[in-house]
């Protein structure tokens, strides 16, 4: 243990800080709890969704094989046609003082109006085989913008774990030793005093008798 004086005010000194610390150990212990119950909302929410994607994606599939099959280049020339660019924005969260990036959240799925078509001069299946795919995209834009703050509060959650082991097993305990050693070395020039007290006053007690 490193060497420390063992006074009063060293004493009154470890305890303030004690209390600051342990003060702030409740705070950080909150803080992960907050963050793991945002963490596993998030994880049910996108097994959900990539659950619902797997199947969305076996669907349109099928149906892209079953339009290739009835129209043949029908379904090439309408994909290339229907060709865009998809900007994406990211914004981001305050979740306790952890600032999490999330993909703001836009509709790709197009209507008829949107694709500048009409409904008479394209097959109906080649529609809605585009529709499906468009909602995987807006489905793989939602479970992106999820795992991406995943990834930012599991490494809070590490950190912050590793900081409550850090001061729940090194910091408290050493501030502990300290005010035990204090405490003993304190009681022990008391004991010392008295004892020293008690003698000076039998040989004023001989020196009187005397």
């Amino acid at each position: 243990m490193e060497k420390i004086a063992p006074t009063r005010d060293q004493l009154l000194s470890l305890k303030r800080q004690h209390e600051v610390i342990k003060k702030g150990l409740d705070l950080l212990k909150s803080k992960r709890e907050a963050l793991m119950k945002e963490f596993f909302g998030i994880v049910e929410e996108s097994i959900g969704m990539r659950t619902a994607l797997t199947g969305l994606l076996n669907r349109a599939q099928r149906d892209l094989e079953r339009a290739r099959a009835l129209n043949g280049p029908e379904v090439e020339s309408f994909a290339h046609a229907a060709k865009r660019e998809v900007s994406l924005a990211i914004k981001v969260r305050n979740i306790w003082g952890v600032f999490v990036p999330e993909i703001e959240e836009t509709a790709l799925t197009r209507t008829l109006e949107a694709r500048d078509i009409s409904p008479i001069g394209e097959r109906g299946e080649i529609i809605d085989v585009a529709r499906e795919f468009e909602t995987a995209a807006d489905l793989i834009v939602k479970i992106a913008s999820r795992e991406v703050r995943l990834s930012r509060i599991g490494e809070m959650i590490k950190s912050d774990s590793r900081k409550i082991n850090a001061i729940s097993e090194v910091i408290l305990p050493t501030i502990n030793k300290r005010i035990k050693y204090i405490n003993r070395m304190l009681e022990e020039r008391e004991r010392e005093e008295i004892f020293r007290l008690k003698r000076n006053k039998a040989k004023r007690h001989e020196a009187e008798r005397a």
